[in-house]
């Protein structure tokens, strides 16, 4: 298997693990869901807050990309 598969495997792996590990511990801890941080910062049916859950999306898969991209 190449380096890079199995990297992203890994990568995959770890963020499944982490987020059945660390979201539920938030939760519990008190920290408010996404949804009402967006509620909070443009109000309920604003659509700058879909723009803006899309444009987060954007950079997040670009650095991904970019990140899986880079020579080494």
């Amino acid at each position: 298997m190449e380096v890079n598969r199995k990297t992203a495997i890994l990568l995959f792996g770890s963020g499944v693990a982490s987020t059945l590990l660390v979201l539920p511990l938030l939760y519990a801890l008190g920290l408010p869901s996404f949804e009402v941080v967006l509620i909070s910062l443009f109000g309920e049916g604003n659509i700058w807050a879909l723009v803006f859950t899309v444009v987060l999306i954007l950079l997040i898969l670009f650095s991904l990309r970019k990140s899986f991209k880079s020579p080494e």
